[in-house]
């Protein structure tokens, strides 16, 4: 039996071999046109699975990430070979899972449109910017200083983490100087009277909370601002 079986198994494959050397050159087109279908069927795929070996680069994606996918925010959750899935944020503050997964295809690395947006690693502060119409008449030099010594003095209680996080992306980036984390006041003109812009640093997982607080001193400034 076993012997039957292998000069069986013999014959099979010597036929095969002599139909194929007989009509070469039809396997041959035969098979360059099943490889050129398969390329244009699974084109995406193969787009995905490149996409995916460019996400998990230098500063690629991580599991526990927190990105921006054109207009989704979400945490990674799952980083496959075609597709990474994402747990939906809120898209205000404060940031919390909306109950929902969202699935995008690693080729959105390709897409313009997409835009794929992920923090340096080791830095998790962001910038946050108020606009203040300020009380007609008021001296604006002097309400200007308050209102920076007030918002310097809320983020003061953390601002020695946002200087380190700071260096990072000097190291990343090789700037030529420190990066500069102190809040700012501006005062600039509009058609409704005189405005400050205020901008400060602040670590994303209190945004909403030192928002509230800087919002209620600077109306506070405000309001003693107008009595006065």
């Amino acid at each position: 039996m076993l012997v039957r079986r292998i000069v069986t198994w013999l014959l099979v494959l010597l036929i095969l071999s002599i139909a194929f050397i007989t009509h070469l050159s039809s396997f041959a087109t035969f098979a360059g046109l099943l490889t050129a279908g398969l390329a244009v069927a699974m084109q995406s795929v193969l787009v995905s699975v490149v996409g995916y070996f460019i996400l998990i680069g230098k500063y690629g994606l991580r599991v526990g990430d927190r990105v921006q996918v054109g207009g989704v925010t979400g945490e990674v959750i799952d980083l496959g070979l075609i597709r990474m899935h994402l747990l939906e944020l809120t898209s205000q503050e404060p940031l919390g899972p909306t109950g929902r997964v969202v699935a995008f295809a690693n080729s959105i690395v390709f897409q313009s449109s997409g835009g794929l947006f992920r923090q340096i690693p080791g830095v998790n502060f962001t910038w946050r910017e108020l606009t203040l119409s300020l009380p007609a008449g008021s001296d604006y030099l002097a309400l200007k200083d308050r209102l920076l010594a007030a918002v310097t003095a809320i983020v003061a209680e953390y601002r020695g983490e946002i200087v380190a996080q700071a260096e990072t992306i000097k190291q990343t980036s090789s700037l030529p100087s420190p990066t500069d984390v102190a809040p700012q006041v501006q005062l600039q003109f509009s058609p409704a009277g005189v405005e400050a812009k205020v901008r400060y640093p602040v670590p994303r997982n209190r945004t909403a909370e030192v928002d509230e607080r800087v919002s209620q001193k600077l109306h506070q400034l405000l309001t003693a601002g107008a009595q006065a």
